[in-house]
């Protein structure tokens, strides 16, 4: 990441922390959680950040989704 980038990492980090996990896996961060984060943090997030936050957390609910189905993988070698 760019270092003039990096204040999109504080962003999703600061959003995921919020997010309750999920029964199955991660929750995606929904647009009523963005929405109410920028009102309390006065941040103003563009288009084009929105969309990189979005393929983020997509990212890394994928990658959170298949973690966990290794761990299930090797728990059931066991």
């Amino acid at each position: 990441m760019p270092e003039h980038g990096t204040f999109i990492w504080d962003w999703f980090w600061e959003l995921r922390q919020s997010q309750p996990p999920g029964f199955l896996g991660p929750v995606p961060i929904s647009n009523l959680e963005l929405q109410a984060w920028c009102q309390l943090c006065g941040n103003i997030v563009t288009r084009e950040e929105v969309g990189i936050l979005r393929a983020m957390d997509a990212r890394f609910c994928a990658e959170i989704e298949k973690e966990s189905e290794a761990i299930r993988v090797r728990e059931s070698q066991i």
